[in-house]
């Protein structure tokens, strides 16, 4: 790079001082003739002393008249009497090949033209009258013309200069040498900070977080002691394993329950029966029969079209409680639901998951140590005292088995003391023993708690299948076959004329009947009949049994029969998809209404106790869901170490391809004012490359704080949405879970900034770096909240990359430049968009902090590149952290109202 910078420089002066020094007029005592440029001579004079004067020349400056001058130098000529010579240091130091200058002719070399400018100036031709002070950052020796300072060397004055002492580094232009500060070794003559040293810090800060790890590994390890002594306290040691019953139980009474979507589709149609309490009930059906859409409508998380619902709550003796009849999605909180899929947290252990789930959802007014008592009752009876401390695990990292996984899933609704408890397909996945055993608990959860208890299951073995008191079958269109006693149901199918065979199971057979894949005897029914004859059966059954009520519309209280203001169905055709657009948005606007109004009034207006069951407020939920967040983060300490050296390698790359950008200032204005016209520009124009090192810079902090930011809730929204259908706020998780990402931020941020400075030498403090990274990482960890919040998993991490490159890239205010976009028509009606961009302010901050310190004499005094100006520093600060703070909103929002079918 030296070479280079020099030979430009002695092209530069020889265009300088030779091809514009033209005359319009020649003195009479200068016997030189003038010739075209053909006419020039092919070879060059040996000695010319009367063809070059030695009057001083005019210097062409601002204001002032440029039609005469007052010789003619021939470039060639100029060529053959400069040359280069080693800079002798002043601090008496071995002079060095790769640190020389552009020496005029001096006097004393006996040349017939001579210079003759003393040190620390520069003249633009010979004699002495137009000499020029050489400004901050180049070298000016007697008789010569500006030069940077040396690599290496450092000029306190234009006059000076001197090898780079030991201890700091001296790039091109140094005035002052740049400490090598705690984190380098530096040489003398050095051009360049080895800052090795930063990988003993990174070992040092490694070691400390293993050193946390290990601290908080011990306690964990204190608390498993205290949870297995309690299971084996002499009064659990032989105790039969029970659960109490619960205090509330209900029976759920449903008519003609009916969905009809907007477009006309019919999905279920006139569903009626019972669910009781201290009995199970199986509702099993063919594919597209609406089993899972029966328990939607009965929970609430599917608005019915038709049909009514009506809930009787008992007492703990078993006495109905008379008052308001409410739909059953009003006591949420003592409804459980066990999804198909296993859906936990799977870093964290059975016991960890089960404790959580009981203090978010049992009662404030039971004491803690009552409610941890609980779970490890709920332990002992899914028989996982053996594995409670063993985390779930999941494809890559192992864990307990599939049939442990099933019973933790149903644990966690055990331990919050539902009063009915829904299940869809428990058995799903499980081999034919585990499915028994999991038919089996569910069995023992009824006798011993007398809840309601109701499975979505598919094609169940023999066995499992006698485990269920109940039956509810359905057919396709989501029409009831059958529904009753589930050792009457083969009885009333033989009635028909279904005859089982003998190599066929009962509940396989039973699911044949109702796909319609089986005759009758007499061969004359088809499946539509069999919806028609359970209605005929149901009509006579009610006839004989006059204890039997019709319901009354009066007993509905605030049931809400949705589909009175936009009647489904009554638009098809072309109109159909629009009409359903409009409904689903009249339903979500709705719901959201609802919610806010919900908010109003539990914390604006009054704190009002929930009637069903007070859990705790949002301040213990905070703490509860905090806690649950670190144990996520900081449970694995390979990977937790894993992620933050992602960052140091991405600092890295970042940091090589930063290598020896620069700024180096631009030539003094005198000479520039005499270049060819060609040479002007860069001649007036620095070597500015920090505007690359800032985007460079926020491009990989982006990058990285985006992807990162995805991982917090982009990789377990299914445990969010079954979290808030059980009761959980938003709010206390999204805060909580901001919270606790914190230290992973922290750390992130100081690994990136770390590896960053390795191979880039930087001016700015440290500490100024690491802020403007810091805060960098902090808004793209939001907008990787935001996007993990709207897109889904598979399709994060391309959008991802894209939102990186769209906003750390084109809207970083380089390519398009600021000052381009404001000017162009076209493009500044999107100027506000670089306004939102983080990266965009994070590169003017640290452009700013970067070239402060530099000593060229433009800064200070000509307007800066890019339109930047030193004042806005704290504003490029301020404007990061308000466009977090948008992104932290925005990806509340999007959480909240985002999938909100989900969430209920």
């Amino acid at each position: 790079m030296i070479s280079i910078i020099f030979s430009k420089w002695k092209m530069m002066i020889i265009c300088l001082l030779g091809i514009f020094l033209l005359p319009n007029k020649i003195s009479s005592q200068q016997s030189i003739a003038l010739t075209s440029p053909t006419a020039i001579p092919t070879a060059v004079p040996t000695t010319v002393p009367s063809a070059i004067p030695t009057e001083s020349i005019p210097v062409v400056v601002d204001g002032q008249n440029t039609s005469v001058y007052e010789t003619y130098l021939d470039p060639r000529v100029y060529a053959s009497l400069i040359s280069t010579k080693r800079a002798i240091p002043d601090d008496g130091t071995k002079p060095s090949d790769e640190c020389v200058y552009v020496s005029t002719p001096r006097p004393e070399e006996n040349k017939s033209v001579t210079w003759d400018c003393d040190a620390g100036q520069y003249c633009l031709g010979p004699g002495n009258s137009t000499r020029f002070n050489c400004t901050d950052g180049f070298y000016c020796p007697a008789n010569t013309q500006p030069v940077y300072c040396c690599a290496g060397y450092y000029c306190e004055t234009p006059k000076t200069i001197k090898l780079c002492p030991e201890g700091y580094f001296c790039p091109i232009g140094t005035v002052d040498p740049l400490s090598c500060h705690y984190m380098a070794v530096c040489p003398p003559g050095s051009t360049f900070a080895s800052k090795y040293l930063i990988g003993v810090l990174v070992a040092a800060i490694i070691l400390l977080i293993l050193i946390l790890f290990q601290i908080k590994k011990k306690a964990d390890d204190e608390k498993n002691k205290k949870y297995k002594r309690l299971l084996i306290e002499p009064r659990f040691e032989n105790s039969e394993k029970t659960l109490d019953r619960v205090s509330k139980t209900f029976d759920i009474e449903f008519e003609d329950l009916g969905l009809v979507l907007p477009s006309g589709i019919e999905i279920m149609k006139g569903v009626s029966g019972s669910l009781v309490h201290g009995r199970t009930c199986a509702i099993m059906g063919p594919s597209g029969s609406g089993k899972t859409t029966l328990v939607s409508l009965l929970t609430g998380k599917i608005r019915r079209t038709d049909g009514k619902i009506k809930v009787k709550k008992f007492n703990e003796n078993g006495i109905e409680v008379n008052g308001t009849s409410r739909q059953l999605d009003y006591y949420r909180k003592l409804i459980g639901f066990v999804p198909q899929e296993d859906i936990m947290l799977r870093e964290l252990t059975i016991r960890e998951i089960l404790v959580h789930s009981a203090l978010m959802r049992l009662p404030t007014e039971m004491a803690r140590e009552e409610k941890k008592q609980k779970v490890i009752d709920v332990i002992k009876f899914l028989e996982l005292s053996h594995v409670m401390d063993t985390a779930i695990g999941d494809e890559e990292s192992r864990g307990i088995s599939g049939g442990q996984r099933k019973r933790t899933n149903i644990g966690m609704e055990l331990v919050a003391e539902p009063s009915v408890l829904f299940l869809d397909e428990p058995t799903s996945g499980l081999d034919s023993t585990t499915a028994l055993e999991v038919c089996k608990l569910l069995k023992k959860v009824v006798k011993h708690q007398g809840i309601t208890v109701a499975a979505v299951i598919h094609s169940p073995s023999e066995n499992a299948f006698k485990m269920f008191d109940d039956l509810m079958l359905l057919g396709k269109g989501g029409r009831v076959v059958y529904f009753g006693p589930r050792d009457e149901a083969m009885n009333y199918f033989n009635d028909l004329g279904f005859v089982l065979p003998e190599d066929e199971s009962e509940p396989d057979f039973i699911m044949e009947i109702a796909s319609g894949r089986v005759k009758p005897k007499d061969d004359d029914l088809c499946l539509e009949d069999l919806y028609e004859l359970w209605l005929n059966f149901q009509y006579q059954k009610k006839k004989r049994a006059s204890s039997v009520d019709s319901y009354s519309v009066s007993n509905e209280g605030i049931i809400i029969n949705v589909g009175s203001s936009l009647k489904p169905g009554c638009v098809t055709g072309f109109w159909a998809p629009i009409y359903q657009i409009i409904h689903d948005s009249y339903q979500y606007a709705i719901d959201v209404g609802l919610e806010f109004s919900y908010f109003l009034k539990e914390f604006l207006i009054f704190w009002t106790k929930d009637p069903v069951r007070q859990t705790p407020n949002v301040f213990l939920a905070f703490l509860l869901l905090f806690k649950r967040a670190c144990l996520q983060i900081y449970r694995n300490k390979s990977r937790f170490l894993f992620d933050q050296l992602l960052h140091l390698g991405c600092g890295a790359f970042v940091s090589l391809a930063t290598n020896g950008l620069d700024y180096i200032g631009r030539a003094p204005n005198q000479l520039c004012s005499i270049a060819p016209y060609v040479d002007i520009i860069r001649c007036v124009t620095p070597s500015d490359s920090l505007q690359t090192v800032g985007v460079f810079a926020a491009l990989g902090a982006t990058f990285c704080g985006i992807n990162a930011g995805t991982t917090t809730f982009g990789y377990e929204k299914v445990v969010y949405w079954r979290d808030t259908s059980s009761g959980m706020r938003t709010g206390p998780y999204f805060l909580a879970k901001s919270i606790a990402d914190i230290p992973r931020i922290l750390i992130a941020g100081l690994m990136f900034s770390l590896a960053f400075i390795l191979f880039y030498s930087f001016r700015a403090r440290f500490s100024e770096i690491y802020v403007i990274v810091l805060l960098t990482y902090i808004a793209a960890w939001q907008m990787g909240y935001f996007l993990s919040a709207i897109v889904s998993k598979d399709k994060l991490g391309l959008v991802s990359t894209g939102f990186a490159l769209a906003f750390g890239m084109v809207l970083s205010g380089a390519t398009p430049r600021l000052d381009t976009v404001k000017l162009n028509d076209s493009l500044k009606s999107i100027y506000w968009l670089f306004e939102i961009s983080a990266p965009r302010w994070a590169v003017e901050a640290l452009y700013l902090k970067e070239l402060d310190p530099r000593k060229w004499i433009e800064i200070h005094t000509d307007n800066l590149n890019f339109t930047y100006t030193f004042a806005d520093y704290p504003k490029a600060l301020y404007n990061i952290l308000l466009i977090a703070l948008t992104w932290s909103c925005l990806a509340f929002l999007a959480m909240k109202l985002v999938n909100r079918d989900k969430q209920k």
